[in-house]
Formats: structure tokens, C-alpha cells, sequence
């Protein structure tokens, strides 16, 4: 069936309402709610890492780490281009077809640069590196427990000329380098830096930090066509402005293939250019837009998911399973993932062949968010 033939649009209201529901069921079915990954990159040993605060610690704990006397520096540019998330126009899991007017839309993302923002970073998909750099998702911003992260952020955002903001998860920061906008205070420092301006936000990496985390817009509600429709609150993280940041400790183990997977969604309601609402890879819908990843058998793997917006998600790998508090007997093949949550999963690979991974809850499968995994013998 061809885009232009697809059922009539649902709202944003019912696609949130069904996200619910799918949770509800995956928790009664037996699932507990989605930890933050513990286990990150860099780390030299063998065994797996230990959480930074188990679930036996006690939880009034100071959240301190020494400085390590490192300040990471980040360039880090908000930019609008044009999006199409879905270019070879082709959904091969059902058969439709649709065109590029039908999965276009005018996008923004993060990018990095060099100091200054002199130049884009080059793409590099190492475990250590910053990933593609292409815009959605935004760069990983790595950093050990003990950095200190300076980010300079700059709003060019061309097209749409909205201010913008960096809000980070899993960090320690002061109320200048929070960037979420509040109606009661539009113009605290960080929350909506304009078009054309810049800020920088100061985050520190505690023990606590430890993990795989969110970063996002978090600014003024804007509406992609004023005066058509109520402003929504975090469009800009909607339309591509989000990333990962990723802090490790000397016991987290080294991998040797990380994936960075953001699963986001777009509704129609909000962005009237797409022709249906689309769910997400990494800025792509249906399989071969969305990354293809690889691996060798032997290979160390490390999986960090993220999500955004209004959606519950199951993450789903074909042929594999990993440790985690989720699974029956300390295993599993599918997890739950909310909003503002992420996964970190690790295993040794073992089976080679061509295996898709995906989201688990039906209308999200068939709304594009699904990819492929290639591992060799």
C-alpha cells in the first residue's frame, strides 16, 4: 500500500495514549521499569562493571568524585536543514512505497565542532569516538567520573530562528547550565539562547554520572506554523535536537563496537509537511535508513539506547540475549524503555547472520522503527 493510501492520521493525543497502554501491558506482564546503564566504555578489564549505587547502597550517599583535574571542552552548534526520513522510500518489512514530499521536513540538529566552531568534527563510530556528526542524533559527549564538561552552544538555527537550549541527564550542574525553559522565568541564562547567540553551560561527571544518558533542547514551546495549532513543549528535541552523553569510570570494561540508537517519533499534528506520523532511528524510518550496525563474532558489543517524547518502546535484537535486572533469571532479548530513559546493554557476540533490531510495540514496527544488524563469522 502506497503513503498516499495509508489509514486516516491518528492525533498526537491518541498515539500518546496508545504508548501508555503498551507500557501498562508490559508491566503487568511482568517487566520492571527500564534502569540507566551502568556499564560504559574505556574501562581496561575484563569483568563486567559494577554499578556505581547498587540497589543495596545507601541511598543518602554523598554523590562525590575527586576531580580528575580534566576540563572536556565542547563546541557544540545548533543547526536547520532539510530532513528526509525515509530516503530510499521504501518500507521492506511491509511493502509500501511513499515519496520524498511525503517524509520530508525541515529538521535541526546538533553538531560538533572544532574550538571556536571552526569546522564540523569528522564522523567517527569508534567506541571512543563522536559518532556521525550528522545532526540527528547530535554528537556523544563522552567524559570519565571527575571531568568537568564546558559546552559552548551556538543557536544557527536558520530556518525556524527559535531560541534553543542543552539540557543534560545524568550530571551535576548549577541552575545557570540546567537550559529548561520556564514560562515563570524566560529569561533565565541558558534556557532560550536566540538565534545567532551562544552560551556555555558547565556540567560535572560525579560517580553517580556513571552511565548512558539524554541530552536535549529544553526550551520555549514554539509551533512549527504559528498560529496553526497550540505551541509544543519540546519541539525542538522533536525535530532532531537531542544526543547522548556517555561517562565511564576506571571499572567500566572496553568494548569493541559501541552503537549509539536514539528512538524518537514525529506526528503529523505537530510537523503538517510528513504525510503520516513516523517513528525513528537516529533521525531514519524502515529498514536501510535507519543505521545498519556490524560485528564480528568475538566482538565485545556495547548497545546505548536512548528515547525521547511521549512514546514507550521495547527494544528488540533478533538472535541474541543479555544480562539484565529485566529478563527471567537475569536475561533478556526485549527491554521497556520510556521517555528521558535509557538502556545499556553489553554482551560477547556468538551468532553470526543478518538480524533486524526493533521496537516491539506493533505500531511503532510499522511506523519505521526497526533496523538491521549484520555480524560475521
Amino acid at each position: 500500500m502506497s503513503a498516499d493510501q495509508a489509514p486516516p492520521e491518528t492525533t498526537r493525543q491518541q498515539e500518546r495514549e496508545s504508548g501508555r497502554r503498551s507500557a501498562i501491558r508490559a508491566l503487568a506482564g511482568g517487566a520492571t521499569a527500564a534502569l540507566t546503564g551502568s556499564a560504559i566504555l574505556a574501562g581496561a578489564t575484563e569483568a563486567r562493571a559494577e554499578p556505581s549505587a547498587g540497589l543495596g547502597d545507601d541511598p543518602f550517599a554523598a554523590d562525590e568524585r575527586g576531580p580528575t583535574g580534566r576540563v572536556r571542552e565542547y563546541w557544540i552548534q545548533a543547526e536547520s536543514f532539510q530532513h528526509n526520513a525515509v530516503p530510499n522510500g521504501y518500507d521492506a518489512m511491509m511493502g509500501r512505497r511513499m515519496t520524498a514530499a511525503q517524509t520530508t521536513f525541515w529538521a535541526i540538529g546538533f553538531r560538533a565542532y572544532t574550538a571556536g566552531w571552526g569546522k564540523p568534527l569528522d564522523a567517527d563510530l569508534g567506541p571512543h569516538g563522536v559518532g556521525a556528526n550528522a545532526g540527528i542524533p547530535g554528537p556523544v559527549l563522552r567524559a570519565e567520573a571527575g571531568d568537568v564538561l564546558r559546552v559552548h552552544f551556538r543557536n544557527n538555527d536558520e530556518h525556524y530562528k527559535w531560541p534553543h537550549s542543552m539540557h543534560p541527564h545524568g550530571v551535576r550542574y548549577d541552575g545557570n547550565s540546567d537550559g529548561g525553559w520556564l514560562a515563570d522565568d524566560p529569561d533565565h541564562p541558558g534556557t532560550a539562547v536566540p538565534f545567532g547567540s551562544s552560551y556555555t553551560y558547565t556540567w560535572v561527571c560525579t560517580s553517580g554520572s556513571v552511565g548512558t544518558w539524554p541530552y536535549h533542547d529544553h526550551s520555549a514551546p514554539q509551533a512549527v506554523h504559528p498560529g496553526a495549532g497550540e505551541p509544543v513543549m519540546e519541539i525542538g528535541a522533536e525535530l532532531g535536537l537531542f544526543g547522548v552523553l556517555a561517562v565511564t569510570d576506571r571499572r567500566t570494561p572496553a568494548v569493541d563496537r559501541e552503537f549509539v540508537v536514539f528512538l524518537h517519533d514525529l506526528y503529523r499534528s505537530d510537523v503538517p509537511s510528513l504525510a503520516q506520523n513516523l517513528n525513528l532511528v537516529n533521525g531514519g524510518a524502515y529498514l536501510d535508513n535507519t543505521p545498519t550496525f556490524t560485528a564480528k563474532v568475538g566482538d565485545r558489543v556495547r548497545w546505548r539506547i536512548a528515547s525521547l517524547g511521549s512514546e514507550f518502546h521495547v527494544f528488540h535484537l533478533h538472535g541474541h540475549r543479555w544480562r539484565s535486572a529485566q529478563g527471567y533469571q537475569g536475561w533478556a532479548d526485549s527491554e521497556l524503555i520510556g521517555p528521558a530513559t535509557t538502556l545499556t546493554i553489553e554482551y560477547r557476540e556468538d551468532n553470526p547472520g543478518d538480524w533486524i533490531y526493533h521496537c516491539h510495540v506493533a505500531h511503532h514496527l510499522m511506523g519505521g522503527m526497526a533496523g538491521r544488524y549484520r555480524v560475521t563469522s
